[in-house]
């Protein structure tokens, strides 16, 4: 609806048109728009219009600005369902979004931090896979992970990671390996330094900070993973029940100690 005291100022009126461009799908969901002094230039108007537009699409929640990198089409935020072991390419496949990864490294490391070597029932100097990668979806940032993965369970897996691999779909197809259950705890945090870079955040832009321990259907923990998603791009959810109507498989607490039995 628009608004009648607003409909005779200038900055209005460019917002009314860059919002009915985005509604009618001229800019893509994630796409940038042009800087400002390039609207500033289109619409003939002063720099000021311009960012009083801008700043009423960001109230709006149709843009979102990033300092020193730019202004976006505000994507619909991702619905991360924490009901079912998923990955994250099957996350964004079903939402129709084309996942894929920008691979910063793939290491083999025996010297772990030991919280992790804990969870994954590791032996100090036991070998693990450390992957860390930049999760995208249609090509743009959504997450940044890093996965530990025991080498005992997954032997020689660099020969199979790519930056269109989901790690779901070789545990399951090339080594075989039964995924059962999991525990995830969430946390909202700042950014780092790091995080800012890889992720085109700016330090106020919060992230959703996730630790997951999955387990084999025998309850062998066989991979664990730091993940940091863009908050203003998911939520999570999930289904609760009353206590006693039902059960899954029991996957310890964080900081339990862990028993191989």
């Amino acid at each position: 609806m628009v608004d009648p005291q607003k409909a005779k100022y200038q900055y209005y009126k460019i917002y009314l048109h860059i919002k009915s461009q985005i509604e009618n799908g001229d800019f893509d969901l994630g796409q940038q728009l042009p800087v400002e002094a390039e609207l500033q230039k289109h619409y003939a108007v002063s720099r000021d219009t311009i960012r009083k537009a801008l700043r009423e699409l960001e109230l709006e929640g149709f843009i979102t600005r990033r300092a020193a990198v730019g202004t976006f089409v505000r994507q619909k935020k991702s619905d991360y369902q924490l009901s079912s072991m998923t990955s994250f390419t099957e996350q964004m496949r079903s939402r129709g979004i084309e996942p894929s990864s920008q691979l910063e490294r793939i290491e083999l490391q025996t010297d772990v931090k030991s919280s992790v070597r804990e969870q994954l029932l590791m032996k100090e100097g036991d070998r693990c896979y450390v992957i860390s990668r930049v999760r995208k979806g249609n090509g743009t940032p959504m997450a940044y992970e890093k996965t530990y993965i025991p080498y005992s369970l997954c032997p020689n897996l660099q020969k199979y990671i790519d930056e269109e691999a989901s790690l779901y779909e070789i545990y399951e197809n090339v080594y075989h390996l039964k995924i059962g259950s999991g525990r995830i705890r969430l946390e909202a945090a700042m950014p780092n330094a790091k995080l800012q870079a890889v992720l085109g955040l700016t330090k106020e832009s919060p992230v959703l900070y996730m630790k997951c321990l999955g387990c084999l259907t025998d309850n062998t923990p066989f991979y664990y993973v730091d993940c940091y998603y863009i908050g203003e791009k998911y939520f999570f959810s999930t289904n609760v029940f009353r206590a006693g109507t039902q059960k899954g498989p029991p996957v310890p607490e964080y900081g339990e100690t862990r028993k191989n039995v």
